[in-house]
C-alpha cells in the first residue's frame, strides 16, 4: 500500500511539473530546459517568394516606398509564402500607353487618376477589356494653379472667377512679357495632370460641369481656341514633380504659373521659401480628383497568389495609419475619419497661401471616347508647342 501511494504522489508530481512547464514557455526550443521534443515554427522560404511589380505614377512615390517598407517589414505572407515588391515609377499616361503596347507587365498598377483606368479597361489587353476593373482610390488631390506671388498670373490667384480659364487663356496670349501669364503644364500624354487640366478647359469652354463628348473635344472653335493657348505655353514638361521642382529652381523669370496637382504644390511650398517670393495656389472654379487608384489587373501574366498578395497590401495602405501618414505628405485621405485639419497639417499650415479645407464643385469625369479625343488633339497640336 505504502509503494502505491509514493507512485501515485510521484506522478501527481510530474503531471504538475510538464503543467507548469507547459504554462511557463519552459518546453519552448528556445528555453534554458528542453525536456520534451518541440515544433519548431516554419520559416518562409525566400526562394518561394510571390513576387509583385506595382507600377505607380511618382506623385505618391515617397509615401508608397515608406508604407509599402513598413508593410514588408510585418512580413506579410501568402500560404506560408513570402512577398517580395517591386516598385517602377512610370507617368500616369505612360502606364496606359505601355500596357497597352505589351512593355508593361506588372501586377497591379497605381495611376493618378480613374481617368486612366477607364482607358485601360475600355482597351484590348491581354485579350480582355476591363483588365483593371478590381480598383479602389487611395489618395486624393485636387488640380492646382501655383502662380508667384507679383506675377500677372497672381491676379487670377485673388478670385475664383467663372471665367477663370477664359482669363487664363487670355493672359497667356498677352505679347507683351511683362503682361503675359508665363505659363506651363505637363504634356496630356504623358500626366494626367496636363490631361485633367484640357478637360477642364473644355468644360469650361462649353459651360458645362458633366456630359463632355468627343464632338465637343472636335468642335472647330474649341479647337482653335485651345491651339492658341497651347502655342503660347511656356513649357510643356513630361511630369508634374519635375514642373514644380523647374518652377521653384528657376522661378518667375520663366515660370509664373503652373498647373500640378496640390499634393506637389505643398511638397514644394518649403522648398520654395527665401528663393523667388511667396507660392499662391488657386483651386478652379470646377475641378477634378486625382484618387491614385490601386488597380490588381485581371492578367493572364499574374498568378492567384500574386493577386491576393496585392489585395493584401491595398488593405494596408487603406488603413487609418497609413491614410494618416499621407496627410503629413499633402494628400487628402480616401478615408472619411482621417481629419486634416490638424495643427501640424499641411493643409492648415499653408491656409495663407490659398489652400482650402474642401473642395466644392466637382466635374464628371469623361467617358473613354472623349478621353480618347482630347488625346488625339493633343497629338495634332504637340508638332507646334515649346518643348
Amino acid at each position: 500500500m505504502r509503494k502505491a501511494w509514493v507512485v501515485a504522489i510521484g506522478f501527481f508530481l510530474i503531471c504538475a511539473f510538464v503543467v507548469g512547464a507547459v504554462s511557463n514557455g519552459w518546453l519552448d526550443s528556445s528555453a534554458p530546459l528542453a525536456i520534451l521534443p518541440t515544433r519548431m515554427p516554419s520559416t518562409p522560404d525566400p526562394s518561394q517568394a510571390i513576387k509583385l511589380q506595382i507600377v505607380y505614377s511618382s506623385e505618391k512615390d515617397i509615401w508608397l516606398k515608406q508604407t509599402v517598407n513598413t508593410w514588408l517589414a510585418t512580413k506579410p505572407t501568402v500560404d506560408g509564402k513570402p512577398i517580395q515588391v517591386e516598385l517602377i515609377s512610370r507617368g500616369s499616361q505612360e502606364i496606359v500607353s505601355q500596357l497597352e503596347a505589351g512593355s508593361l507587365r506588372p501586377t497591379a498598377i497605381s495611376p493618378a487618376s480613374s481617368l486612366q483606368i477607364t482607358q485601360i479597361n475600355a482597351a484590348q489587353i491581354d485579350g480582355k477589356t476591363n483588365l483593371a476593373a478590381d480598383t479602389q482610390p487611395l489618395l486624393i488631390s485636387p488640380l492646382v494653379l501655383v502662380a508667384y506671388e507679383g506675377s500677372p498670373a497672381s491676379k487670377l490667384v485673388k478670385s475664383q472667377d467663372a471665367q477663370f480659364w477664359q482669363a487664363l487663356h487670355d493672359g497667356v496670349l498677352l505679347p507683351t512679357r511683362s503682361q503675359k501669364i508665363l505659363m506651363s503644364q505637363t504634356s496630356p500624354t504623358t500626366s494626367n495632370s496636363g490631361f485633367q487640366a484640357w478637360v477642364l478647359m473644355a468644360y469650361a469652354y462649353h459651360n458645362k460641369a458633366n456630359g463632355l463628348t468627343a464632338a465637343d473635344i472636335s468642335d472647330p472653335k474649341f479647337v482653335e481656341w485651345l491651339q492658341g493657348y497651347a502655342k503660347n505655353v511656356e513649357q510643356f514638361a513630361e511630369s508634374t514633380g519635375s514642373l514644380m521642382q523647374k518652377m521653384v529652381q528657376v522661378g518667375p523669370a520663366n515660370y509664373g504659373a503652373a498647373i500640378v496637382y496640390e499634393s506637389t504644390a505643398l511638397e514644394y511650398l518649403p522648398k520654395s521659401q527665401g528663393r523667388f517670393g511667396k507660392l499662391l495656389l488657386l483651386y478652379p472654379p470646377q475641378n477634378l480628383y486625382s484618387d491614385h487608384p490601386l488597380a490588381i489587373l485581371d492578367a493572364s501574366w499574374s498568378s492567384a497568389d500574386q493577386r491576393e498578395a496585392a489585395g493584401l497590401l491595398r488593405e494596408f495602405l487603406l488603413e487609418k495609419d497609413q491614410q494618416t501618414t499621407a496627410v503629413q505628405q499633402g494628400f487628402r485621405p480616401v478615408d472619411p475619419d482621417v481629419a486634416i485639419d490638424a495643427a501640424d497639417s499641411p493643409f492648415v499650415k499653408y491656409q495663407s497661401a490659398g489652400v482650402q479645407m474642401s473642395i466644392a464643385n466637382l466635374a464628371a469625369e469623361p467617358d473613354a471616347a472623349t478621353i480618347k479625343a482630347v488625346l488625339d488633339l493633343w497629338n495634332s497640336i504637340e508638332p507646334s508647342v515649346k518643348r
